[in-house]
């Protein structure tokens, strides 16, 4: 997804000028049916179930429920990380103007209850800069290259390579023990809109982009018409993952607390709440949920902090909330 890092970038470049308050053409041509809406979405193959209140219990349970007997099943298992859009620096360090530049920590404390189980993981060698497709055929090798049984946990866009990767290689499913897709935006962000419908940030992000070896159809891959009519034109082959696979969606917003800095994202948090949309700061809550699956919603988290410490701003227990999701999705 587009990170703090690349908002902060158009926004300097902007002087601070572009307005979030202000309806940007992109959305406006988009019109109301493009928005995802219950209406406008297909009726479920199944109904996906709301397992938030036992992910609460989960949680503040002591070890997080991942007694002796779960833990073996997790080791036949390998867990499968998968990274979204434009995360690289995340990961290894870039160089911008001659200088290094590492912006932080990633799926860090996921890799930590990983290695302290005892359960073989690797992170998918994605081009975090390139189209789903491309990344799609990255995951399927991966799932392939595995001796076990393969569990994924995947973020934001991660989520969609994960789902394209199934879609066109529907075999793979007798491979996934489980997938668990962190606020992915299954159904597009009116945030990738915006910067895709302003003139001056589309051609930064070409250039960043090109700098990374990647082109605008990875951020296009994000717009509410492009997810949308992914989304359609798949619907028979969404539904047929939805039914055969161990699906648990995690979905969240972060609500606005006036007169306070409450999370790193808060101008485009604020910019999808004016249009009433629960949202990361990123990704609108609903848009994480794929149709028919079950979930988690949870409130208090944005994009960042479910992979990476924004401590100073928002505090999150992700060793805690990785634990849990790992024994709801053995448990499955």
């Amino acid at each position: 997804m587009l990170k703090i890092i690349l908002f902060s970038f158009c926004l300097a470049a902007s002087n601070l000028t572009c307005s979030f308050a202000a309806p940007p053409s992109a959305l406006e041509s988009a019109g109301a049916a493009s928005a995802f809406s219950p209406e406008a979405v297909p009726a479920p193959v199944r109904a996906g179930r709301d397992l938030t209140a036992e992910f609460l219990n989960v949680r503040k349970s002591p070890g997080q429920g991942l007694e002796e007997s779960k833990i073996a099943e997790l080791r036949k298992c390998k867990v499968l990380l998968v990274r979204g859009f434009m995360t690289g620096g995340y990961v290894e360090p870039f160089e911008i103007l001659g200088h290094k530049v590492w912006i932080g920590r990633y799926f860090n404390d996921q890799k930590e209850v990983l290695r302290d189980l005892g359960v073989d993981f690797s992170m998918v060698d994605i081009d975090s800069a390139m189209t789903p497709s491309h990344n799609a055929a990255k995951v399927a090798l991966a799932i392939r290259g595995s001796e076990k049984p393969v569990i994924i946990i995947s973020h934001s866009d991660g989520g969609m390579y994960v789902l394209q990767s199934l879609v066109e290689n529907p075999e793979l499913a007798v491979r996934v023990r489980g997938f668990i897709p962190l606020q992915a935006p299954f159904s597009g962000t009116p945030v990738a809109d915006y910067v895709r419908g302003k003139k001056v940030f589309s051609a930064m992000m070409a250039a960043l982009l090109g700098h990374f070896g990647g082109t605008l159809e990875s951020l296009e891959s994000m717009t509410l018409a492009e997810r949308g009519g992914y989304q359609e034109a798949n619907r028979e082959a969404v539904g047929a993952i939805v039914s055969k696979l161990n699906i648990i969606c995690f979905a969240s917003w972060k609500a606005e607390k006036h007169h306070k800095l409450d999370t790193l994202l808060e101008l485009p948090r604020d910019f999808m709440l004016k249009r009433g949309l629960n949202n990361d700061g990123l990704t609108p809550a609903d848009s994480s949920i794929l149709t028919g699956a079950d979930y988690i919603k949870l409130e208090g988290a944005d994009h960042v902090v479910t992979v990476m410490a924004a401590d100073m701003v928002l505090e999150f227990d992700r060793r805690a909330f990785t634990r849990a999701l790992l024994a709801m999705i053995i448990s499955s």
